[in-house]
């Protein structure tokens, strides 16, 4: 005779519980050390995330030339003759420094009001107390050309490409362009021998 075999017991159900966090069961010290390892790693994944951006962010800013080019920069004045003109570059632009005489501030304020085309005071154009001074850009408003200094008794500066003439305030009394030569901000040291080009106070 066969002997019935013993019935299988179906396989027990997983337990319905919730799985534990293999650091909730972890003694006190050791969950701490987990804690400060995992803040470890997101501090360092950070970082390097910072260094690799670094060089592309260093490349979309300015360099240090640049910056450089931008800073205001004194200019002595002690060696500048009466009658001289001193060509100097400030952020990628030419600027004259004129050391006018006493004749050439009286023929330029005998113009005040008359020929200009753009009229403004000599007086407005300087500062007060270095009238001998005349401080303007080198590049005729009209289409950026640099103007060429004049000699003889109508002195001023001619613009060679479209004949644009300036007197010794740097104001145009010749066309084509309609503007004066543009003025910097600069301002004087108190000897009143050294000039900084790029502010408005010293």
């Amino acid at each position: 005779m066969f002997k019935l075999k013993r019935p299988i017991s179906p396989p027990e159900e997983a337990s319905a519980q919730p799985r534990k966090d293999a650091g909730e069961n972890l003694p006190p010290l050791q969950e701490h050390k987990r804690q400060c390892l995992c803040k470890l790693t997101r501090l360092v994944g950070a970082a390097g995330v910072a260094t690799a951006m670094w060089p592309l962010l260093s490349a979309l800013g300015p360099d240090e030339k640049t910056l450089a080019d931008g800073e205001p920069i004194d200019i002595a004045l002690g060696d500048i003759a009466p009658g001289q003109t001193v060509r100097r570059l400030w952020r990628g632009r030419l600027v004259l420094i004129r050391h006018r005489t006493e004749e050439e501030i009286a023929q330029a304020r005998a113009l005040d009001g008359k020929t200009v085309i753009s009229p403004q005071a000599d007086a407005e154009r300087v500062k007060p107390g270095h009238e001998q001074w005349l401080v303007v850009y080198g590049h005729c408003p009209h289409a950026g050309c640099i103007p060429n200094e004049l000699a003889g008794g109508n002195l001023g500066w001619l613009c060679p490409c479209h004949g644009s003439e300036f007197d010794l305030s740097g104001r145009v009394t010749r066309g084509p362009s309609t503007e004066n030569l543009a003025i910097p901000d600069y301002a004087f040291h108190a000897d009143g021998l050294t000039l900084r080009l790029g502010v408005k106070s010293v």
